[in-house]
C-alpha cells in the first residue's frame, strides 16, 4: 500500500460544522485508527471508539472513510452481535 498520508479526503473540504471539526482531526486519527487495527487486529466500530475514547459515531466516521479509500476492509459477515470486523487493507 503506498503511503497517501497527506491526503484528505475529498469531502473534509466540503463540509461544516461539527463533522468539520472531525475532518480537520484526519491526520492525527488516521495514525491512530491504523495503528490499533495494526495492533490489535480486525475491531468493531463499537470496540475501535472504546479502544480510542472516541464515541461511536466518530469511530464510524473514520473507519467508513478509510473502506471507501481503500486502506481498511469490513468483514464478510457480522458477528453474533451484528457488527461488521474492520481490519487493515492487503497492500496494494
Amino acid at each position: 500500500m503506498s503511503d497517501n498520508s497527506r491526503e484528505r479526503f475529498p469531502e473534509s473540504v466540503a463540509i461544516h460544522g461539527r463533522r468539520r471539526e472531525t475532518a480537520r482531526q484526519e491526520f492525527t486519527a488516521r495514525a491512530r485508527v491504523l495503528q490499533l487495527l495494526a495492533e490489535r487486529g480486525p475491531l468493531t466500530v463499537p470496540e475501535t471508539a472504546r479502544e480510542l475514547g472516541i464515541g461511536e459515531a466518530e469511530a464510524n466516521w473514520w473507519l467508513m472513510g478509510y473502506v471507501r479509500y481503500g486502506r481498511v476492509k469490513a468483514s464478510e459477515k457480522p458477528d453474533e452481535d451484528g457488527f461488521y470486523r474492520y481490519a487493515l487493507a492487503e497492500a496494494r
